[in-house]
């Protein structure tokens, strides 16, 4: 588990105790495994997803001595994990992105602009009477339920390290649009962020580049999407959509029409682009 150790180089301790004392969660009775120590264990056990919790506990010595050689029941680690509950991790999920993120940064940067990639995915989730009843999970036209509940959520991640920075996510059921909006307000100012054409919407894409400063994004265009050519080249036009209504009805904020940058790139296809500033140099990124 030599993964562990160094990630724990990046990992200052520091941190972890701050989240815990920013969630009210640092242990003040002195337990064989304190708030702390089942951080580690809920980030080892995401590490190595085939090891037990108890033997994961015993390889990484995570148990502190108490003088005596009984081991840490599995009863015993569940409780621990139940007593730190969610928060303190959410809190360190939040601080390592925004501290690992950042890291040479300028290094990675495309035309001055950070790059990012937004996409959504599906995680299985432990198969319990609470989970089932507020994630939900995938039905089929048999009848059929998914084996275990779902959450669906949508991702902003780093592109040149693959790091993830932010997520939104929820219940199954819920359309992984309204978590890519949810996502809108906290992506970086000076950036490019590359989309799936699933998220091709005026109230995604005007939500990023009319907030913030300088914020741009990257998208392929759908089938049955229509725009009319402004001006430029194929390889490069300034197009112009009309907004549909039943978004304006949702979004009373957004314009009837809204302009991008439309640019050919090989078997990638019409890609649209709000890079303003200049040529939009798809083939180069």
């Amino acid at each position: 588990m030599e993964g562990l150790g160094r990630l724990g180089a990046h990992l200052p301790l520091a941190w972890i105790e701050e989240a815990l004392s920013a969630t009210g969660s640092a242990s003040i009775r002195r337990r064989r495994l304190p708030a702390e120590q089942v951080v580690w264990l809920v980030i080892a056990l995401a590490l190595y997803r085939r090891t037990s919790m108890s033997e994961v506990l015993e390889n990484l010595d995570l148990a502190l001595p108490n003088g005596s050689a009984s081991a840490v029941t599995r009863a015993g680690i569940c409780q621990a994990r139940q007593r730190l509950g969610a928060e303190p991790l959410a809190v360190l999920f939040e601080r390592t992105a925004q501290a690992w993120c950042v890291l040479n940064a300028p290094s990675y940067a495309w035309k001055g602009l950070s790059l990012w990639a937004m996409d959504g995915t599906t995680f299985r989730t432990p198969d319990s009477p609470e989970n089932r009843a507020f994630f939900g999970a995938q039905g089929y036209a048999s009848g059929k339920v998914a084996s275990y509940p779902q959450v669906r959520g949508v991702s902003l991640t780093a592109i040149p390290t693959r790091l993830l920075a932010d997520m939104a996510f929820g219940e199954y059921e819920t359309n992984e649009m309204r978590y890519a909006e949810e996502l809108i307000p906290r992506v970086p100012n000076h950036s490019l962020t590359v989309f799936d054409k699933g998220f091709f919407s005026a109230s995604i894409l005007l939500g990023l580049t009319l907030q913030g400063q300088n914020r741009h994004f990257l998208i392929p265009s759908k089938a049955h999407t229509k725009w009319e050519v402004l001006s430029g080249t194929p390889e490069d036009a300034l197009v112009r959509m009309k907004v549909s209504p039943q978004a304006r009805v949702k979004h009373p904020g957004l314009p009837e029409y809204w302009e991008a940058r439309a640019g050919a790139s090989g078997r990638a296809g019409t890609y649209p682009a709000d890079l303003s500033d200049g040529p939009a140099d798809i083939q180069g990124f």
